[in-house]
């Protein structure tokens, strides 16, 4: 049974880059992104942070779907965007329904299970904005979680049920 769930819209301030996971530039870009991040000290420079703080990916500006081009953002909720510091880029994720899924375990394999079996599903995708979601529970020494929100049509999942 898929899990649906009504998100308020919210926004997020990183570092980005597009990449396309058909190539496998992804497997490249996104731990450099990661790197980058944590490298600079990123979210040590990003303003009006969300309490609790909150870390991001988020997927979007997707070319066609999947196997096309996207982009890769990696950042923190914030609660409005001035201040936005150099180098890096804000997304203003919309009010959707999520498909929600929840990778547990070794990270980062557990993840890319989740995201594996969402490429292979028959799920209908609005490939508008999709995020995953690191909290405390990501920050645990052991049985890690991230939450795994893909935007749907929530009209059309009845048909895949």
């Amino acid at each position: 049974m898929i899990q649906l769930e009504k998100k308020p819209a919210f926004l997020v301030v990183g570092i980005a880059r597009r990449t396309c996971n058909t190539d496998e530039r992804s497997m490249e870009d996104i731990p450099a992104v990661w790197q980058e991040f944590f490298s600079i000290n990123a979210a040590g420079d990003i303003r009006h942070q969300t309490v609790p703080p909150v870390m991001y990916t988020v997927y979007s500006d997707y070319e066609k779907d999947w196997t096309g081009e996207y982009s890769f953002l990696v950042g923190c909720g914030v609660d409005r965007l001035n201040d936005i510091p150099a180098g890096m880029e804000a997304r203003q994720i919309p009010a959707q329904t999520y498909a929600h899924f929840v990778a547990r375990g070794e990270m980062p394999q557990a993840l890319l299970e989740v995201w594996t079996s969402v490429w292979q599903s028959d799920l209908p995708r609005l490939y508008t904005y999709d995020f995953d979601v690191y909290d405390h529970r990501f920050t645990r020494p052991d049985k890690k979680e991230v939450d795994v929100f893909v935007a749907v049509n929530p009209l059309k999942i009845t048909q895949i049920r």
